[in-house]
């Protein structure tokens, strides 16, 4: 695994998220969506600047995607959301749940334009999330549920498959995937995370098919084959809780990487001081486009 030994993640900002994550890529504006959960923030970092326009959120927000020129999606505690950059309003759009020990996580759409999103608990509890869908017609399905923490997910350069992590399982999961029907087949475990470090958290998958997948609790990028379930490198970071990954990019060879300081101990801060940064370094492959809600409804 020392193909990676030499790729070392540059922090890009000064800002510090207390739980980084859902980095996305915007084609159009050539900027990185983030969100850092915790401290009720969407984020758009412009690499050609250097700077950064930071929308305050009223709710946590756990994934982000595009949808128009001047708004985006949100999948946060109370449902999905309409986000109008201009006026920086979200209107509501769905709600599954309405509860409030739980909030959604991890989420993004598929080249059909539908958003797949999933829910954890707020107060520790494990299977009390579930996994959804919203179509274009903006109906929301409920796929499964008895989800610990929903988190990475993508898809094949072919769109037959789709893999998928429940944090608490400790697993990435490949389902068959039907791209005109937005139905999932079988399901399969494809890399186990029972002797790594860290947990399992976000997840991209390059033009390869090869999935990246973020750990948490384990200060790294990892790289896998998830035909074969092995594993190719890993990146390492300055930080313990690697939460997410994405390509972005004129070429989609910037690999940008979010982190987390919510959980770590002072000490361990005192260690980490990049604990909560983004990072972006270039890997050698390249990412597929991030795809946006088709809904068939304007706001």
């Amino acid at each position: 695994m020392s193909e990676w030994a030499g790729v070392e993640p540059k922090e890009i900002t000064d800002y510090r998220a207390t739980l980084g994550e859902g980095p996305c890529w915007l084609e159009d504006s050539q900027t990185l969506m983030w969100l850092d959960i915790e401290g009720r923030q969407l984020r758009f970092y412009n690499p050609s600047t250097g700077q950064e326009d930071v929308h305050e959120l009223k709710e946590r927000a756990g994934a982000a995607v595009g949808y128009e020129d001047r708004k985006v999606i949100l999948a946060s505690e109370n449902g999905f959301m309409y986000y109008d950059l201009d006026t920086r309003q979200a209107t509501a759009i769905s709600d599954p749940e309405k509860r409030e020990d739980n909030r959604f996580n991890d989420g993004k759409c598929d080249a059909k334009g539908r958003f797949w999103a999933g829910t954890m608990s707020l107060v520790g509890k494990d299977g009390q999330g579930s996994f959804y869908r919203m179509t274009p017609d903006l109906s929301v399905q409920k796929i499964f549920g008895d989800v610990s923490t929903s988190n990475g997910l993508g898809w094949s350069p072919d769109q037959t498959v789709m893999y998928y992590i429940d944090t608490g399982t400790k697993n990435v999961q490949a389902f068959e995937f039907d791209l005109e029907t937005g139905e999932l087949g079988a399901g399969k475990v494809v890399v186990s995370f029972e002797n790594e470090e860290g947990w399992p958290d976000g997840m991209t998958v390059d033009a390869d098919g090869n999935l990246w997948i973020a750990h948490y609790g384990g200060g790294r990028v990892s790289h896998w084959d998830p035909v074969g379930g092995v594993k190719l490198g890993e990146i390492l970071l300055p930080a313990q809780n690697v939460t997410c990954c994405t390509f972005g990019g004129e070429d989609y060879g910037d690999l940008y990487i979010t982190t987390a300081s919510d959980g770590v101990s002072d000490e361990d801060l005192a260690k980490f001081p990049l604990s909560g940064a983004l990072f972006v370094c270039r890997p050698g492959p390249k990412g597929q486009p991030a795809y946006k809600f088709a809904a068939d409804v304007q706001a």
